[in-house]
């Protein structure tokens, strides 16, 4: 008889007025042999919010800033480089059934239009999951961002928590839905789009994600598959 998967744990929260990052003091936490598993951190205001490849994420006071850590009970299904798309995935699908007209911008962000929406940040370190989420909602933001205005901050906090446990769960029982998940979502899709790999750089028609999270390109000279990148242009292939 297969034994019974490892269930979620529920999440612990830890609220602050002001943090520099709550991505960092979950790590300082971790590294300090503190047990993080099922901990939530959150902040009012991060002082040196930061995302992914080290950029700074704004974060003054209304907005929703919070980490959240899972033990690697699993085998290191954690660690698949797919789990930060379904994040996104989760994060946006949620977002719409609010009312939010969400896209996905492979691989960690959500856009509202043309604006930045939310952020994602995953770690993996020392056998523990860590994923921080910034979303705009009353706090003021940079020229070309969007945020939620208006909407109750208490709300958006916990359908960032109701997101992450979706997608964490989805992965763990095996759902091969990630493709087409996305379709409807993707910011991306049809675009000409400019990635900057390991490799080089990749230019090419985005055409959507595979069930392993990474986006795939059409080229000159073919579909190129990228797993890790950071996307620095996208357009309309008519502009």
């Amino acid at each position: 008889m297969t034994e019974p998967r490892p269930a979620l744990p529920a999440w612990r929260l830890e609220i602050f007025e002001s943090l520099p990052s709550t991505q960092a003091l979950m790590r300082e936490r971790l590294e300090g042999g503190q047990r993080v598993d099922g901990l939530v951190i959150r902040a009012a205001e991060q002082l040196a919010g930061r995302g992914r490849r080290e950029n700074a994420w704004t974060s003054q006071v209304g907005g929703s800033y919070q980490t959240l850590a899972l033990q690697d009970r699993w085998g290191g299904a954690l660690r698949t480089p797919a789990l930060t798309l379904r994040l996104a995935v989760a994060l946006a699908e949620g977002l719409r059934d609010a009312g939010a007209r969400a896209t996905v911008k492979w691989p960690n962000d959500i856009y509202l239009g043309e604006g930045k929406l939310l952020g994602i940040l995953s770690e993996y370190l020392r056998g523990h999951l860590l994923v921080g989420v910034g979303v705009n909602v009353n706090n003021p933001v940079p020229p070309g961002a969007a945020a939620l205005a208006g909407w109750e901050l208490e709300y958006v906090n916990e359908l960032v928590l109701r997101g992450a446990r979706t997608a964490i769960a989805d992965l763990l029982t095996g759902a091969q839905n990630l493709t087409e998940r996305l379709e409807p979502l993707d910011h991306l899709r049809g675009r000409l789009v400019t990635v900057k790999t390991s490799r080089g750089v990749v230019t090419g028609v985005a055409e959507g994600a595979d069930e392993d999270g990474a986006i795939l390109v059409h080229a000159d000279d073919g579909v190129i598959r990228v797993v890790d990148g950071t996307v620095l242009r996208w357009r309309s292939p008519a502009e």
